[in-house]
């Protein structure tokens, strides 16, 4: 009886002890898969010589917080502002919000920057397409 209830107390104390530090490396190793998962996304959405040169994309997952991703474009003028964040706001999911900064284009233009922030509303399941 005395092995037994060593075993048990050991099991319990090795639970209570290394299950917390499982618990949180899961939840940061789902995190990084996450962000990982929506650069590829938005990455995916420019060219390969845009991104070398005129497009920063920034990804910060959050743990307990809904994602955030920001595209600054003030390096790439040529690129419309309003069309590259509706497409992407397109491709992501609903959990995340989206920042684009840059410059306006058309006849309006501002000497500062433009910064844009897209969140998706929560869709009532009676109204959903």
């Amino acid at each position: 009886m005395g092995l037994a209830s060593d075993l048990q107390s050991l099991g319990l104390s090795l639970l209570a002890g290394v299950g917390p530090i499982a618990l949180l490396l899961w939840l940061l190793n789902r995190r990084d898969r996450r962000a990982r998962a929506l650069h590829g996304l938005i990455v995916d959405q420019f060219s390969g010589e845009a991104l070398r040169s005129e497009v920063v994309v920034a990804v910060r997952g959050g743990l307990l917080a809904p994602d955030r991703v920001r595209v600054d474009l003030r390096g790439a003028p040529h690129m419309p502002l309003w069309e590259t964040a509706t497409r992407l706001r397109r491709v992501l999911p609903a959990r995340v919000q989206l920042t684009v900064e840059g410059s306006t284009d058309g006849a309006v233009r501002f000497a500062a920057p433009v910064r844009v922030t897209l969140e998706s509303l929560a869709t009532p399941l009676g109204r959903a397409a």
